[in-house]
């Protein structure tokens, strides 16, 4: 396994940690763990592109940690009552939205990888500065700047993706 891969497991696992640290609200803790988080998301890119080391596996890798990471992050912190429920739900939509049209896409046999968008990584950086937010400040919610732009970009990246799986349907590009 390569050292690109490597890091996108082992945010994978920190997010169990990050969980539990939320649960027992321990929120420094717990932002040391997502900031290791993202910034292991910054390295496995750089890495992947300087060391020539991208791979089909981490192609899938990456995002899937990403996802997984941040829908933890936002999940947890709903159930504590810190990040609104509506905001979840426009990221939980996006990345189910995204899944499902993979899946979809690659049932028909057309071209399936996925390739991330400049609007794509300013959504997740935004996601991810919102939860940074968060538990630095320790707020109940009530900082919408951050619920907004996490949720315009959000939703503009969805449809972003959907475009994209429409054009390829349309275009019907095998693999």
């Amino acid at each position: 396994m390569n050292l690109p891969n490597a890091l996108s497991l082992f945010r994978l696992v920190l997010t169990i940690f990050f969980i539990l640290l939320i649960t027992y609200d321990r929120f420094r803790a717990a932002l040391a763990i997502f900031m290791l988080q993202a910034v292991s998301d910054m390295l496995d890119g750089y890495f992947a592109r300087t060391m020539g080391q991208k791979t089909a596996l981490g192609a899938y890798l990456d995002p899937l940690a990403d996802k997984v990471m941040l829908a933890a992050s936002y999940l947890v912190l709903c159930f504590k009552g810190i990040v609104p429920v509506w905001l979840v739900g426009a990221v939980m939509a996006r990345d189910l939205i995204i899944a499902l049209g993979f899946m979809g896409l690659s049932l028909l046999s057309l071209r399936t990888v996925p390739t991330p968008t400049y609007i794509s990584k300013a959504t997740t950086a935004f996601q991810m500065l919102t939860i940074v937010y968060v538990l630095w400040s320790q707020t109940r919610g009530y900082d919408v700047f951050f619920y907004y732009a996490t949720a315009v970009l959000t939703v503009l990246s969805g449809l972003q993706y959907i475009m994209v799986g429409v054009s390829a349907l349309i275009r019907k590009e095998t693999v």
